[in-house]
């Protein structure tokens, strides 16, 4: 707002008839020009800010792909664990708890599977809201 805006504001509010050279003038030029340097101080806050979000947001998405690794590597060996246990059973027995080991290893494989997801979907969700 410029010094004509104020004297005319002032003069309908209150009544009061000023001119350009009034005190009054310098009040509202030491608040701009506090204003002005708490702008600056906010602009470098917030530029930090962001860069401490970009590299918190790395760190996670490294995070993920190390966990992802992980997860894919215990899968695998899962995996390998079963069809090495189907090859060795023998007895109808061994079948029997081979088939139920199987059945718990696919509900071992789903679990850590959906576990993964959701933990991603929350991650994704944590970035999303802190950008």
């Amino acid at each position: 707002m410029n010094k004509k805006e104020l004297i005319e504001e002032i003069a309908k509010k209150h009544h009061i008839i000023l001119d350009e050279n009034d005190p009054i003038f310098a009040v509202v030029s030491a608040n701009e020009i506090i204003f002005d340097n708490f702008l600056e101080k906010i602009n470098l806050l917030f530029t930090k800010h962001k860069t401490d979000l970009e590299s918190y947001k790395f760190n996670i998405f490294n995070e993920i792909r190390e966990y992802s690794k992980s997860n894919q590597e215990a899968l695998k060996n899962i995996l390998i664990q079963t069809q090495t246990n189907q090859n060795t059973i023998k007895s109808p027995e061994e079948k029997a708890k081979g088939v139920k080991e199987k059945k718990n290893t696919n509900i071992n494989f789903w679990i850590i599977a959906i576990a993964s997801q959701i933990i991603f979907l929350l991650i994704g969700l944590i970035i999303g809201i802190t950008i």
